[in-house]
């Protein structure tokens, strides 16, 4: 964090945020999406807890904050709420069985972290304090799950 401000100076806004998701690119949801259409079933993660923020929800913050040029300093930013991996996947399937974006459900078990092979080891609480970012900014956050739904439901 202090090597960070160095750089930036202290008049920097750095904003950290978790679990990024839209529908471009390579995310969770997309691959989710991809193998809940290919695969009979999936294990997924379920000790390892942080937010998922869907990248819209993060634009809107980021354009609040180019307007407020006198806060700075490091805020973190996602949507409300908490899941696991494990979570986010079944809401996945839910919200996308719910619009016609899956034919079918398929079943999910629950795994360890321990038990799926990852290339890098991952905390298994990272949720973000937002509280001070919610105070400098006067906003109020979209609920993790309600922004997965309007994603998903915006011609996805």
């Amino acid at each position: 964090e202090t090597s960070i401000r160095k750089v930036l100076g202290s008049s920097a806004l750095i904003v950290r945020t978790s679990w990024l998701y839209a529908k471009q690119g390579n995310n969770f949801v997309n691959t989710m999406l991809g193998l809940m259409q290919t695969k009979p079933a999936l294990n997924v993660v379920t000790d390892q807890i942080a937010t998922p923020t869907w990248a819209a929800s993060l634009a809107r913050f980021l354009w609040l904050a180019a307007e407020q040029p006198a806060i700075s300093g490091i805020h973190h930013y996602s949507d409300a709420g908490v899941a696991s991996w494990y979570d986010f996947a079944i809401a996945i399937q839910e919200e996308a069985l719910a619009g016609g974006l899956l034919d079918k459900p398929i079943p999910m078990a629950p795994v360890a972290s321990e038990d799926y092979s990852q290339a890098a080891k991952r905390p298994a609480f990272s949720v973000l304090d937002k509280r001070p970012t919610i105070r400098s900014f006067g906003i109020e956050l979209t609920y993790w799950r309600a922004a997965l739904r309007q994603m998903l439901g915006d011609g996805y």
